[in-house]
C-alpha cells in the first residue's frame, strides 16, 4: 500500500511540473496581452521576499533589474516604521524608530538582491513593519514605507539559513523502506527539486498573492485581518490547510489580498476556487501592470 502511495505522489509530482511550467508559459502571454493597460491594486511591493527561520535567522532577496545599484531593507518589529502621527509635536515622538534589522548590498547572486541576518529574531504573532529600499546608478535611493505584515506560524521555517530549513508543520515520520521505495522516493525528492526550481522562474513575474472579494466591517490591524481571511477561506475551501498556507493578508483595492506559502499553493487554490459561486478569489497578479518592470521601479 506504501509502496502505491508513493507511485501516487510520484504522478502527482509529474503533473504538478506540468503544470507550473503550462502556468509560466500563460502567464507570459498574459503579460503581452496585458502590457500597459491595467492598473496596480496593491500598494505593496511586488517581488519582496522576506524568509524568516527558526530559532533565528532572517532573509531577504529581491530580483535585479537593469539599472538597479543597490537593495536595502528596514525591518521593525511590533513598532511602526513611521513618526507618531498624534498631536503631540515632542521630539521623542516625531523622532522615526531605529530598525531592529537593518541591511543593505550591492551585490547580486543568481539574478537577486540577497540581504542575510543570521542573528536576527522574529517570532509567530510578531508585527513586522519594513521599508524597502532601492537606488538605481542614475538617481538617489528610493525608500517605500508603511508595508507590514502579521507573522503567521506557517511563515516561519525551521533550520538555519545555511542548511535546508522546513515549514514549521512540516515534521512527519519515516517508516523503513524497501530499495525499490527507496528508489521512488529518491526519484519524487528529485522531481520535487525540478519543480521548486520551475516555481523559482515564475517567482520575477509572479506573486504568490491572491485577491478575496470581501469587506471587513471595519480597519482591522495586521493580526485581526489575518484572522479574518483565514476564516472566510476555511469556509469557502476547506478542504485546504489555511494554517499551512495562507501566510499573510492585507487590504488591496476591490478586496483583500493574501499571500500563500508557494507557488503551488496558489495555483492548487485558484483551481479549487473555480468551483466556487460568484469567483470570490482571483489572481491579485492579473490586476498589476505586467511588464519588465517592477513595484520598486515605479517608485523611482
Amino acid at each position: 500500500m506504501a509502496g502505491v502511495n508513493r507511485k501516487h505522489h510520484l504522478l502527482a509530482t509529474i503533473a504538478l511540473l506540468w503544470l507550473v511550467a503550462a502556468s509560466c508559459l500563460l502567464e507570459s502571454v498574459d503579460a503581452r496581452k496585458s502590457r500597459g493597460s491595467s492598473k496596480r491594486s496593491s500598494r505593496r511591493p511586488k517581488g519582496v521576499n522576506i524568509e524568516i527561520y527558526h530559532p533565528k535567522g532572517v532573509m531577504v532577496w529581491y530580483p535585479y533589474r537593469a539599472g538597479m545599484e543597490l537593495f536595502g531593507i528596514e525591518i521593525f518589529i511590533n513598532k511602526a516604521n513611521q513618526p507618531s502621527s498624534s498631536g503631540d509635536s515632542s521630539e521623542e515622538e516625531s523622532t522615526p524608530p531605529v530598525c531592529d534589522i537593518c541591511l543593505n548590498t550591492t551585490e547580486v547572486s543568481y539574478g537577486k538582491f540577497i540581504l542575510r541576518s543570521e542573528d536576527a529574531v522574529i517570532r509567530s504573532r510578531d508585527h513586522v513593519y519594513y521599508n524597502a529600499i532601492v537606488k538605481k546608478t542614475s538617481g538617489k535611493a528610493y525608500v517605500s514605507r508603511s508595508n507590514e505584515f502579521y507573522v503567521s506560524e506557517s511563515r516561519i521555517l525551521l533550520g538555519d539559513m545555511t542548511e535546508k530549513a522546513s515549514s514549521c508543520n512540516g515534521t512527519t515520520a519515516v517508516a523503513n523502506l524497501s530499495e525499490n521505495d527507496k528508489r521512488l522516493a529518491d526519484e519524487i525528492k528529485l522531481l520535487e527539486a525540478i519543480l521548486l526550481e520551475v516555481s523559482d522562474q515564475c517567482q520575477a513575474n509572479r506573486t504568490k498573492q491572491l485577491l478575496l472579494s470581501a469587506e471587513t466591517p471595519t480597519r482591522y490591524d495586521a493580526k485581526q485581518l489575518y484572522q479574518y481571511v483565514a476564516g472566510q477561506l476555511e469556509q469557502k475551501l476547506p478542504a485546504i490547510d489555511w494554517n499551512r498556507t495562507l501566510v499573510d493578508a492585507f487590504y488591496a483595492t476591490n478586496g483583500i489580498g493574501f499571500e500563500v506559502a508557494s507557488t503551488i499553493d496558489k495555483l492548487k487554490v485558484l483551481k479549487l476556487a473555480k468551483a466556487l459561486p460568484d469567483h470570490p478569489i482571483t489572481d491579485l497578479d492579473s490586476f498589476q501592470t505586467e511588464d519588465m518592470t517592477n513595484d520598486i521601479d515605479s517608485w523611482m
